[in-house]
């Protein structure tokens, strides 16, 4: 492994991922035609993007949108009970069929929201948790902004087409990346079936996500469609520890699942995981304060490359533990460690001391008051010099009087 040491006593990082947008790496194997729009292909643990077009470019979600009305469902108001109003039964898309003054769990009407993208749902749920819908929409708007969610603006819980609300493909990627992070949320994307309970019959309800019942390793998460936007999806899998997420917005009804499922194979077949840093590892050494202190890495590091890559890893040390401070303590923190990973920084870790390091004596300090002796000698020998033609002057005024 490359190393690349320098000691400052602090130091600002930036962490840089190279992200490759529009482009794909030049050894991977070129990416399928697709017939979407936009396009997204990320690692789903750190955001790390494989493969895009147009990820920025803004277009209508349909209801994929209900991605971010599920989450805040999940964290603001799960313990709630929806009260099924008269204009949430009402709206357009109310495939959930839920009834005027129905009483159900949040987490049932989150499941059948996400499983058959009830705007019925959605509209309750906007009611329930934000008190009104706009104020969810507002909600819904920071949540986005909060996340660093780019081309993101909804204007309402369920995805009608609306030109107000809009959405790009990076933008849904980091929200669906920070939504699969929530256990809860990730098992409601991943349920197949679900019921309500009898009014006056069951209800019951199945995932409309195809990739869940023929594409192995799917994990979820939503599809949408309006004639506006046509055929949108967000889908997830994982493979050999690696999970991905991608995200087609504006393609066809022909075209989508084929579409969606050569992308995720594209990306398993091209991509694997590896570790970059062990939690543990001995890092070499820094020298810090006339010592040479050996290291090592407060936690692991992982990236995913292209299977027939040659990577190229090295390390630069920052050391912030203060200088002649007293012994340093074995696995006691001394700085930070960029992980540069060919010629890019992609992590910034912690690093300890691999063992004690004995306390060096401070430099000797030559304080101001040392300055006081030589400067009196020097006054001592100067009065008299400076008496003498003062009185030599004095005896000349007498003589002339």
């Amino acid at each position: 492994m490359k190393r690349c040491q320098y000691k400052p006593l602090w130091i600002v990082w930036i962490t840089l991922t190279t992200l490759l947008v529009g482009t794909r790496p030049a050894w991977a194997a070129p990416a399928p035609r697709l017939s979407a729009k936009a396009v997204i292909l990320v690692d789903g643990t750190t955001g790390q993007i494989l493969y895009g077009r147009d990820v920025r470019g803004q277009f209508y979600p349909a209801s994929i949108t209900k991605i971010m009305t599920a989450y805040l469902a999940i964290t603001r108001g799960w313990h709630k009970t929806v009260v099924i109003s008269r204009q949430a039964a009402a709206q357009i898309g109310a495939s959930a069929y839920l009834l005027p003054g129905q009483r159900l769990p949040m987490s049932k009407v989150v499941t059948a929201m996400m499983l058959v993208s009830g705007n019925d749902a959605a509209y309750a749920i906007a009611q329930t948790v934000g008190g009104s819908v706009p104020r969810f929409v507002r909600m819904m708007n920071e949540q986005a902004r909060a996340w660093g969610a780019p081309g993101i603006h909804f204007d309402n819980p369920d995805g009608l087409p609306n030109p107000k609300h809009v959405v790009s493909a990076l933008g849904m990627a980091i929200i669906a990346e920070h939504a699969m992070k929530n256990p809860i949320f990730a098992r409601i994307v991943a349920t197949k079936k679900s019921t309500l309970p009898p009014d006056p019959k069951p209800r019951i309800y199945y995932n409309q996500n195809q990739l869940l019942y023929d594409y192995p390793g799917a994990v979820g998460i939503k599809i949408g469609y309006t004639i506006e936007a046509d055929e949108t999806i967000v889908g997830a899998a994982r493979r050999h520890g690696l999970f991905l997420i991608e995200v087609l917005l504006h393609d066809t009804p022909a075209e989508l699942w084929p579409n969606a499922k050569s992308l995720l194979t594209w990306g398993f077949d091209n991509f694997h995981q590896i570790t970059l840093i062990k939690k543990g590892q001995p890092l070499g050494h820094v020298e810090e304060g006339g010592r040479t202190v050996p290291i090592l890495a407060v936690r692991s590091v992982s990236y995913v490359l292209p299977k027939a890559s040659a990577p190229q890893v090295a390390l630069a040390f920052a050391v912030t533990h203060p200088r002649y401070a007293g012994a340093i303590r074995r696995n006691e923190a001394v700085g930070q460690a960029a992980v540069l990973l060919n010629g890019s920084q992609v992590a910034n870790i912690p690093i300890d001391s691999a063992r004690r390091v004995a306390s060096l004596p401070p430099p000797v300090r030559w304080d101001w008051w040392w300055l006081l002796l030589p400067l009196a000698v020097l006054v001592s020998l100067m009065g008299p010099m400076w008496k003498l033609p003062a009185a030599a002057g004095r005896k000349r005024e007498a003589g002339h009087g």
